[in-house]
């Protein structure tokens, strides 16, 4: 009976010990539900990582469209950012009935996984890059309402 609480004392301790272990990677768009024809509507991007060992936010980069996605221009592209970044933008809206669509790829680098998506999956940066195949991208889309 000794040896069983024991044993289950340390599968117990064990298993604490793995989730205190464990690596987040995190991407995310904070974006308003609805924005208003011509007016700037405020995007925030974030990314962090646990990892430790170096690890950072290594590339970052986030294009927006104003047309349904047809055409994409650059919000912002950074890189070595440290394990956690929170960056903000402004865009401004369309038309009512349109919407601004924002997309966010982060490549977490220079730890012991080495390259990596927010999943811990290993980066084929040829691939699929061009097409934001890789890595998998996070992405919002905010449809323009009358002022």
């Amino acid at each position: 009976m000794l040896l069983r609480s024991c044993m289950h004392g340390l599968v117990l301790l064990l298993g604490l010990a793995a989730t205190g272990l464990a690596v987040e990677r995190s991407v995310a768009i904070e974006a308003p539900p609805t924005t208003k024809a011509g007016e700037a509507c405020r995007i925030v991007l974030i990314a962090s990582t646990t990892a430790g060992q170096g690890e950072q936010v290594g590339l970052f980069q986030a294009d927006f469209s104003t047309d349904g996605g047809r055409t994409w221009a650059g919000l912002c592209y950074l890189d070595k950012l440290g394990p956690e970044t929170r960056q903000e933008r402004d865009i401004t809206a369309g038309p009512a009935g349109s919407e601004i669509r924002v997309r966010l790829r982060v490549a977490f680098r220079d730890g012991l996984a080495g390259d990596v998506d927010y999943r811990g999956a290993a980066i084929r940066w040829h691939a699929g890059w061009e097409k934001w195949q890789e890595p998998p991208a996070k992405s919002v889309a905010i449809p323009v309402v009358v002022r």
